[in-house]
């Protein structure tokens, strides 16, 4: 499951002082920094690809393992992710009553 926490004062005190920020660059009071492994990262990349321009919620893309994503989407990230790991969890409970010898 993904790490969600919202950055702290001194990151967006230090980023304010900037003089230029890249058109690219978000105040980190703007959203989240989501943390998880690189094939939920890959998952949660996808939702946002799926997603009209203006309904996007990616705000940058950090590492291999960091996003930062719009505070309004947070819920919708963590619900999706989990749907995601449901259905993609084996259970031996599943195969019951088959032959599992071959």
């Amino acid at each position: 499951m993904p790490e969600i926490s919202q950055p702290s004062a001194a990151h967006s005190s230090k980023r304010s002082r900037t003089k230029s920020p890249s058109p690219s660059a978000a105040l980190p009071s703007a959203g989240y920094l989501l943390s998880c492994d690189a094939p939920t990262k890959q998952f949660i990349k996808s939702l946002n690809e799926s997603k009209a321009l203006d309904k996007k919620f990616i705000i940058e893309d950090l590492d291999p393992t960091h996003l930062l994503v719009k505070d309004k989407a947070r819920e919708e990230i963590m619900r999706k992710v989990e749907e995601w790991m449901d259905a993609n969890v084996f259970s031996n409970i599943e195969r019951v009553g088959e032959n599992l010898e071959t």
